[in-house]
């Protein structure tokens, strides 16, 4: 019943979501935060650059150190700005902006918190961590489905989506401390930063 769903709640929002998050949701867990539904959201997308050929030439527990040391970094940011860590992915942070809390501002926040990340991994880069310097973002804008997904063996809360893959591209075009934002994002912030514009891409799967 009602203890079970807050332990369902709590166990799939604890880690990734900040407190206050965390008990705005707790304070209503039969809202059906964790059922499919369509949504706007921002999605921030950093990896490093040149992160494989690292890694084959350093002792695993270093790769592991170095790595971690990143997600840290990247997760206080996301939190501070009331984002959410969807996922981990090798050596990736997929976080997201408007969910599951829908926030009007959730495109500032997510381009504040890209911004704040770079800033955060050149202060504390250092010849033993040089990788921090080496993480580009892309960010975009857009409708998501989110949900808890998966089987009865796993699953997790996610979100899936057309600008998710957006994000994950323009995040491939993004050198070593670089932001890429997407057209949507740069209309609409144009207040609130300088960009230099990108040749037109065309990206797989839409027109």
């Amino acid at each position: 019943g009602e203890l079970y769903k807050q332990a369902l709640v709590k166990e799939t929002f604890g880690k990734y979501v900040g407190s206050d998050v965390l008990s705005m949701i707790m304070r209503s867990p039969d809202k059906g935060w964790l059922k499919g539904r369509k949504t706007e959201a921002s999605i921030l997308f950093a990896d490093i650059r040149g992160f494989t050929g690292y890694s084959e030439s350093k002792e695993p527990e270093e790769v592991v150190e170095r790595l971690n040391e990143f997600f840290a970094i990247a997760t206080d940011v996301v939190l501070k700005y009331d984002g959410y860590v969807d996922k981990f992915i090798g050596d990736s942070v997929l976080a997201v902006f408007g969910v599951p809390v829908y926030e009007e501002d959730h495109c500032e926040k997510c381009l504040e918190a890209a911004i704040e990340i770079q800033q955060e991994l050149n202060k504390r880069a250092s010849g033993k961590n040089s990788l921090l310097q080496r993480v580009g973002i892309g960010i975009a804008s857009g409708v998501v489905v989110a949900g808890n997904i998966g089987s009865q063996v796993k699953t997790e809360y996610t979100v899936i989506g057309d600008c998710v893959n957006v994000a994950s591209y323009l995040n491939s075009l993004a050198g070593p401390g670089e932001i890429v934002i997407g057209n949507g994002v740069s209309k609409k912030l144009r207040h609130m930063v300088n960009v230099e514009q990108l040749e037109s891409q065309k990206v797989k799967g839409r027109e």
